[in-house]
C-alpha cells in the first residue's frame, strides 16, 4: 500500500496571460496521483515572483501557522535552489516544485528502457544547476517523492558523476533515435502516409488509438500513462493502408528538460503527414488545454502540419465546448472503427491531392497498388473497353507515376 503524503499547494498570480486557476488545479491532479493529499491552495498576487522567497516571506509565515503535519508544500513555478532552500527554512518541510512533481510522474510511467533513459536524463539536468552546497534535496536522495529515478540508484552527488552519466545517456538515447530515424526514412521512401495522435495528457488518445488499430494499448485514467511512442497499421475499408503513432500529452507548463529529452519522441509526430488532436470534450479547462497545445506545437515547428481535432468524451459531454478552424469532429471511444476512420477521411479529402487514371486488364497489379498506397474513392469498370477508371486522392502525384510506371 503506497504512503499517504499531506501537502499544501503554493503559487504566484502575476495578472499575465496564463490561467492561474486552471494550473494550479492541474497541479492538485499531479500531486494527488502521487499520493499527495492537497490539504490547501495559497495563491498570492504579485506583480512578480519573488526572488529569494517565491512568494513574500509573510506569506509563507502565514501559512506555517495554518497547519501542523505537512510533508510537503509544491510551488506551481520550478524554482531556483536558493528558493527552495528559503522556503523550507520558513516552512520546515520539504519543498518540491511543479516540475518535480512532473519527472517523479514521468519516472513512475516509464516502462521501457528508452522512457526510462529520458526521465533520468531529465532529472538529471534538472539536478545539475541545483548542485551548490546541499543543493536542493541533495540530503534526500536516497528516495521519496521528487528523487525518484536517480535516487533509487543512490546516484553520488558529485558534479563530475554527474555529468558523466548524462553523456552516458544521450550516448544510449543517441542509438535508439538513430533506429526510429532509420524507420522514419523507410516509410518516407515508401511514401506511407503518417497520422500522429497529439493532445493534453489523459484527453483519450489511447482510447483513440485503440479503437482505430484494434490494438490493446493500456487505458488508463491516469496522467501520462503513455511516454513511448506506439505504431501501428492503419487498415481502411477501401483498402487504403497508412500507420498511426500514439504519443506523450502535453501539459502546461511541461519542464524543458523534458521537452528535450523526449525530442526523438516528438520527431515522431512532427515528421507526420496529420496530426489527428484529441480533446477532452468533458473537461472543465478545455480552452487552456487547447491552447497549450497549440503553443506546444508551434514551439516543436509542427504547427504547419494538417491537423484533424477529435472532441473526445463526447458520450459524457456531446456539446460543442470550443471552436477550432480544423476539421473536427464529436467522438468517443465506444465508436465503430469504420466510424472514426470515416472522420479521417475527411482530412485525407482536404489535404491530399484528388487524381484521377484509366488502368487496362494488363495493369491489373497496379490497381492494387493504387488502392494500397492512395486513397481510391471511385472505382468503376467500362466492359466495352475493358478499363478501370480510378479516382481517388495521394500525398504525392509521383506515387502514381511510380506505380503505373509513367515517364515524365
Amino acid at each position: 500500500m503506497n504512503t499517504q503524503y499531506n501537502g499544501v499547494i503554493v503559487a504566484v498570480n502575476t495578472n499575465d496571460t496564463h490561467d492561474i486557476k486552471s494550473e494550479v488545479a492541474e497541479l492538485k491532479v499531479l500531486a494527488e496521483s502521487i499520493n499527495i493529499k492537497i490539504l490547501g491552495i495559497h495563491i498570492q498576487n504579485r506583480h512578480e515572483i519573488d526572488k529569494r522567497y517565491y512568494v513574500g516571506s509573510g506569506f509563507l509565515k502565514e501559512i506555517s501557522e495554518m497547519y501542523e503535519d505537512l510533508d510537503y508544500v509544491i510551488v506551481n513555478d520550478e524554482i531556483k535552489a536558493s528558493q527552495n532552500r528559503n522556503i523550507e527554512s520558513v516552512l520546515d518541510t520539504s519543498v518540491l516544485d511543479r516540475t518535480q512533481i512532473i519527472l517523479d510522474i514521468f519516472s513512475l510511467r516509464a516502462d521501457t528502457k528508452a522512457g526510462q533513459l529520458q526521465v533520468e536524463l531529465a532529472q538529471l539536468e534538472y539536478l545539475v544547476p541545483r548542485l551548490r552546497g546541499q543543493g536542493i534535496n541533495l540530503s534526500r536522495l536516497g528516495g521519496g517523492i521528487g528523487t525518484r529515478g536517480p535516487g533509487e540508484t543512490k546516484l553520488e552527488t558529485d558534479r563530475r558523476h554527474i555529468n558523466r552519466r548524462i553523456k552516458e545517456i544521450k550516448n544510449e538515447l543517441k542509438t535508439i533515435e538513430n533506429t526510429r530515424k532509420n524507420y522514419r526514412e523507410n516509410r518516407n521512401r515508401k511514401k506511407v502516409t503518417k497520422f500522429s495522435l497529439i493532445g493534453y495528457t489523459n484527453a483519450g488518445k489511447s482510447a483513440m488509438f485503440n479503437a482505430l488499430t484494434e490494438a490493446n494499448t493500456k487505458e488508463l485514467n491516469q496522467l501520462f500513462a503513455t511516454l513511448d511512442p506506439k505504431t501501428r497499421k492503419l487498415e481502411f475499408q477501401n483498402g487504403f493502408n497508412a500507420i498511426i503513432t500514439d504519443t506523450v500529452g502535453f501539459i502546461q507548463k511541461l519542464p524543458t528538460t523534458l521537452v528535450e529529452s523526449f525530442k526523438s519522441t516528438l520527431e515522431e509526430a512532427a515528421d507526420s503527414d496529420f496530426l489527428i488532436h484529441v480533446i477532452d470534450n468533458h473537461s472543465d479547462h478545455i480552452d487552456e488545454h487547447y491552447r497549450t497545445v497549440q503553443q506546444l506545437l508551434k514551439e516543436l515547428d509542427m504547427s504547419h502540419i494538417p491537423t484533424i481535432v477529435l472532441f473526445n468524451k463526447s458520450d459524457l459531454n456531446n456539446e460543442l465546448n470550443y471552436i477550432t478552424n480544423d476539421t473536427y469532429f464529436l467522438v468517443n471511444k465506444f465508436m465503430e472503427k469504420e466510424e472514426l476512420l470515416n472522420k479521417l477521411k475527411k482530412g485525407i479529402k482536404d489535404n491530399y491531392e484528388f487524381y484521377t487514371r484509366n488502368i487496362t486488364m494488363n495493369e491489373i497489379n497496379e490497381l492494387y497498388e493504387l488502392k494500397q498506397d492512395t486513397y481510391v474513392t471511385n472505382l468503376t469498370f467500362n466492359e466495352d473497353d475493358e478499363i478501370y477508371t480510378v479516382e481517388g486522392y495521394t500525398k504525392d502525384i509521383s506515387i502514381i507515376q511510380e506505380i503505373l510506371k509513367e515517364k515524365q
